[in-house]
């Protein structure tokens, strides 16, 4: 029980020093307090502080030298991956326009890994897709089958780059995708993006899959373009079957 209370303990301290960092109570380029006052203030043992501090030096927030008091980093101009991973940890409401920018992003690359991996392993796709017939209707089996077909389109393209990108945000990708295939109508759309697919894969057209992939990224954007980050804490983090169960009443 001690190991689990303190491992409970450093991601708080981490998340609390995260905040302090993003809202200018430390500012970059500035040294942090002294570990015996920051374990006072943020009511922390000094071990799990210790521990804190060790992996925001690890993932870019801070610069730990012996002997030297700690430096906060200017995350912004010199982070990472790693700096967002933090932030999204800590407290999604750090960074403006999280969901937009990543789907973003996601329509960018995705094309291109889509087209790579449709002319390698058409076959292997092909199965995977036929293997969504039997897909549960409900949110959470339609959000562990789109991350598999990302998955794959990423593992056997020509840049593994994607993957480490990609798997930065798997558990954030899935409390979002959850609340959005809590819709019957995203599933839906899921289920005609799967035909068009195979489709695609039966012609050999590999660019017009990835223009489907790409159309369904762009639905997916318009959807959260619209739904403010606050919605979705009140709708999915509170209520979690709240829209499927109000899309069921009305049928």
């Amino acid at each position: 029980m001690g190991e689990l209370s303190e491992e409970r303990a450093s991601n708080r301290a981490e998340r609390h020093l995260i905040k302090k960092i993003v809202n200018g109570v430390f500012p970059p380029n500035t040294d942090l307090p002294g570990e015996r006052i920051l374990s006072k203030n943020l009511d922390i043992a000094r071990p799990a502080l210790r521990e804190a501090m060790q992996r925001l030096s690890r993932d870019g927030w801070l610069n730990i030298q012996q002997g030297k008091p700690t430096r906060i980093r200017d995350y912004l101009k010199d982070g990472n991956f790693n700096i967002l991973a933090g932030l999204l940890k800590a407290d999604p409401n750090l960074v403006p326009n999280l969901v937009p920018n990543l789907l973003e992003m996601w329509q960018l690359l995705a094309p291109q890994y889509t087209n790579s991996s449709a002319r390698r392993v058409p076959g292997l796709l092909n199965d995977l897709l036929e293997s969504f017939s039997g897909v549960p209707d409900e949110a959470e089996a339609y959000t562990k089958s789109m991350w598999e077909l990302h998955h794959m389109l990423i593992a056997y393209c020509d840049n593994l780059v994607y993957g480490l990108i990609f798997n930065t945000f798997k558990e954030f990708y899935r409390q979002l995708a959850i609340h959005y295939y809590a819709d019957p109508e995203h599933r839906e759309l899921a289920r005609e993006l799967w035909a068009a697919m195979i489709s695609s894969i039966e012609s050999q057209n590999t660019e017009a899959m990835s223009q489907q992939v790409l159309l369904s990224l762009s639905s997916t954007a318009e959807f959260w373009k619209k739904t403010s980050f606050e919605q979705y804490q009140k709708e999915a983090l509170d209520h979690p079957r709240k829209i499927d169960e109000k899309k069921k009443t009305k049928k």
